[in-house]
């Protein structure tokens, strides 16, 4: 596939991707697990998230996918994109469409994925910056829970803990989930443009700040027993704030949350685009076609609660190694062998 990214795409497009779903989630099991700690752990986490993109930027020239591996992560995205579709699903059954077939459900989200693939890949790309102004007000409307916080709950802090501390890094991988498609896109920038230094380091403050607030906030809000029961803490935070313009804000947000998860979807079909047609092939828009029939199929055997919870509590550890460990065995093998991308 031939496109370019401007430096601003390129951030974008990680920025969605690696917030996009998970983030109305993702701050319950970093607490249940890490505990009063949980915001500790989190900038750990987040110096550790920086230091592997800057990993990433000097070795992304070595991340060079021969035909198995290619196979490996379109299966492994193909899978992951079903997964997350299912808990789209979920949420939306929960909170706001209670009556509507599961299949309608999977079937729009697919099929405004399907349209957008058909086209150039600029329309995934570009159809990301209609978000920016709706992610951020997020966080200007959590602002309203400040007065209900209770700072207390972010102590004490178990320094010496290094179990709960370990258990707690494992889990915080759901915020940087996606994080190996810095390697994917990165060839694609426009050349000459500058990433490392401090147009990286920018982008590692956005993304911490924007989770930062959603950690803070939900350990604030809830205690500890608390926030074992609550799957979604940052709808339940909108939902208990009151304004004049809507009657229920955390369903005004969840069709916010939908739009930017759906951006998401769109671009992991991109992504399968990108490795697939990295070799020529013959009938390019049915594979497109093939390959979204089968994401419509797969999330409705995962929809049930006792799959979404499963899959919650077992997903870091596919996190770990195909956004960690395994891209960093391919570039240190590629190294080794002296093969980059061309």
């Amino acid at each position: 596939m031939n496109f370019s990214l401007s430096k601003a795409q390129f951030f974008l497009l990680l920025f969605i991707i690696q917030t996009g779903v998970v983030y109305i989630a993702f701050q319950t099991p970093l607490i249940i697990y890490s505990q009063h700690s949980a915001w500790v752990v989190f900038i750990l986490a987040s110096v550790i998230h920086y230091g592997l993109l800057c990993l990433f930027e000097q070795y992304y020239p070595y991340f060079y996918l021969n035909g198995f591996f290619r196979w490996v992560y379109q299966i492994y995205w193909l899978v992951l994109n079903a997964v997350l579709i299912a808990y789209m699903g979920y949420v939306l059954a929960t909170w706001v469409l209670p009556q509507t077939p599961e299949w309608l459900v999977v079937g729009m989200i697919v099929g405004l994925s399907l349209y957008a693939n058909l086209v150039r890949p600029e329309t995934v790309i570009n159809i990301g910056v209609m978000l920016i102004p709706i992610i951020f007000l997020f966080v200007i409307f959590l602002m309203l829970a400040v007065p209900d916080l209770t700072w207390s709950n972010l102590f004490p802090v178990e320094w010496h803990n290094t179990k709960l501390i370990m258990a707690g890094l494992i889990h915080s991988t759901y915020a940087f989930f996606g994080i190996e498609m810095y390697l994917i896109y990165r060839p694609f920038l426009k050349q000459d443009t500058q990433v490392k230094g401090r147009p990286l380091f920018i982008y590692q403050l956005v993304l911490f700040v924007f989770y930062m607030i959603s950690v803070l906030f939900t350990q604030m809000f809830f205690a500890l027993e608390e926030i074992k029961l609550i799957p979604e803490p940052i709808m339940y935070i909108l939902k208990s704030q009151e304004v004049t313009f809507v009657k229920r804000l955390d369903i005004f947000f969840v069709y916010i949350w939908l739009s930017w998860s759906i951006v998401t979807v769109m671009i992991f079909g991109l992504s399968f685009r990108v490795l697939y047609f990295s070799k020529k092939r013959k009938h390019p828009k049915r594979s497109i076609v093939i390959y979204h029939l089968l994401l419509a199929i797969l999330p409705l055997f995962v929809m049930q609660f006792q799959q979404i919870e499963f899959i919650k509590n077992s997903l870091h550890y596919v996190l770990l190694v195909f956004t960690f460990l395994l891209p960093i065995i391919i570039m240190c093998w590629n190294k080794w062998r002296g093969k980059r991308v061309s």
